[in-house]
């Protein structure tokens, strides 16, 4: 199960594992976020563990609040395996974000 950190109703950031066998609980934790915000930052980078099953949640999601007119932003800097994985299933995602949200 990812452990969940929000540094504030704009930054929601996992770590340990994503994948097919905690998406539920992952999925549930990214929506009542968005209903605090307009737009949320989901920060990657600290994630151990990742799929083609979390790649896909996380898609699914962020064209979800899209279609609420709210925005969904992957951040992911240096985890090699997250990038791995969003590059094989065709997802893109933030490596560089414009204005800080701390």
């Amino acid at each position: 199960m990812p452990f969940y950190h929000f540094i504030n109703n704009q930054l929601l950031r996992l770590e340990g594992k994503l994948y097919s066998g905690n998406l539920s609980e992952t999925q549930f934790k990214i929506e009542s976020a968005l209903d605090k915000t307009q737009s949320l930052v989901i920060d990657l980078d600290l994630l151990e563990r990742f799929d083609e099953a979390g790649a896909y949640m996380l898609y699914i999601a962020s064209e979800k609040a899209r279609e609420n007119n709210k925005e969904i932003i992957l951040f992911c800097k240096e985890n090699t395996v997250v990038k791995a994985v969003f590059a094989f299933v065709g997802i893109e995602y933030s490596s560089n974000l414009s204005t800080p949200i701390f």
